[in-house]
């Protein structure tokens, strides 16, 4: 089992890497997978400009191929399900989502998530605010998004996402 998910780390890290467009810094990749669907992201950031940059605005910041772009995309979601099935192969506990951190140096962090956010009151849009605030430190301004990141703390102490 253990193989097999280096085998997919492998994969979903060369492919983001072969989607960044510069030299990065370090790099946050998240899936959500369920039964039903899921979606993956990531967030960059480069040696000149610690900003996190997004993954989904890479293709008109840098003038790229959209359909090639998200054939990538359609990878990484491919595998990152690929991924939960090991798990479910395995007769693991399952993940609903992961996310990811590669740093140029080679650190890596993995977190799984069991928490069932499609059976939650949180959108997909709250769900990227919490989980910017957790890793990416991103602090909202606005007392709405404010309210929501209160909401889930108290929630969930445990920070799950």
């Amino acid at each position: 089992m253990e193989k097999e998910m280096n085998r997919f780390f492998r994969k979903i890290a060369e492919t983001v890497n072969d989607m960044i467009p510069e030299a990065w810094n370090k790099f946050y990749f998240y899936a959500q997978i369920s039964e039903d669907g899921g979606g993956t992201y990531f967030f960059y950031n480069t040696l000149e400009n610690k900003q996190y940059k997004y993954s989904l605005e890479i293709p008109f910041k840098f003038h790229i191929d959209e359909d090639e772009f998200e054939r990538k995309e359609d990878v990484l979601y491919k595998w990152s399900k690929e991924l939960r099935k090991v798990f479910k192969d395995n007769e693991q506990d399952m993940w609903y989502s992961f996310t990811m951190s590669l740093e140029r140096t080679g650190k890596f962090k993995l977190h799984y998530d069991y928490t069932n956010w499609f059976d939650s009151e949180y959108s997909f849009s709250d769900q990227m605010i919490i989980w910017k605030n957790k890793y990416l430190g991103e602090i909202p301004t606005d007392d709405n998004y404010k309210a929501l990141i209160d909401k889930y703390h108290s929630e969930f102490p445990n920070n799950p996402i």
